[in-house]
């Protein structure tokens, strides 16, 4: 840890800037004392890493937002040219999102009241990235 903060320092005062990749794992979901099982799911959450990406967000809604309406409109930006935008609510399957105006959009209906997750993802240079979870609420 010091030789990294000894590392930032040092590209800092020469004037680089440094960029941190972030990445993301998919969580072990199973609770069975099978050890081979329990080894198999780290392992494959551990090929599954998928970059987080501050090139795409989730505009709206912001995070802890409370939706008060039975039909919402996420917004989604990107600030490259991305050949696509998906989002995922509450881990449920990826959904397609509709590119106007110079943002990606996602007409969500039929929702109940609840806390609630959304994630987006794209391709940047071939690769597949997402967006950290957001998290708000829905009061009808």
């Amino acid at each position: 840890m010091a030789k990294t903060k000894k590392i930032i320092k040092e590209t800092i005062g020469k004037g680089k800037t440094l960029l941190k990749k972030k990445t993301t794992s998919i969580s072990k979901k199973s609770c069975s004392s099978d050890k081979s099982k329990s080894t198999k799911a780290v392992k494959a959450a551990a090929e599954e890493k998928v970059k987080t990406s501050k090139d795409i967000c989730i505009d709206y809604p912001m995070n802890n937002d409370t939706v008060f309406c039975g039909h919402y409109c996420f917004r989604l930006g990107s600030l490259r040219d991305v050949p696509y935008m998906r989002i995922s609510i509450n881990g449920g399957p990826w959904q397609e999102c509709r590119r106007a105006n110079g943002y990606w959009w996602f007409d969500w209906w039929n929702f109940q009241t609840g806390s609630f997750t959304a994630e987006a993802c794209s391709e940047i240079d071939g690769k597949t990235v997402k967006t950290a979870k957001r998290k708000f609420k829905v009061t009808l």
